[in-house]
């Protein structure tokens, strides 16, 4: 009776996946936001320096 109630499901296991796949998904885009902000400002700064010449 104890293994059929450890069963549980394939919706389960489905679930899991896709919530550690969004939560990889969320880290990966936090880390390339972090990454993006002070690129985009260097290259604001490097095409505004050689307008200004």
């Amino acid at each position: 009776m104890l293994s059929t109630l450890l069963y549980i499901g394939p919706g389960l296991g489905i679930g899991t996946i896709l919530l550690v796949l969004i939560i990889l998904l969320i880290v990966i885009l936090s880390f390339g936001l972090i990454l993006w902000i002070p690129i985009k400002n260097f290259f604001r700064w490097l095409f505004s320096s050689k307008s200004n010449k």
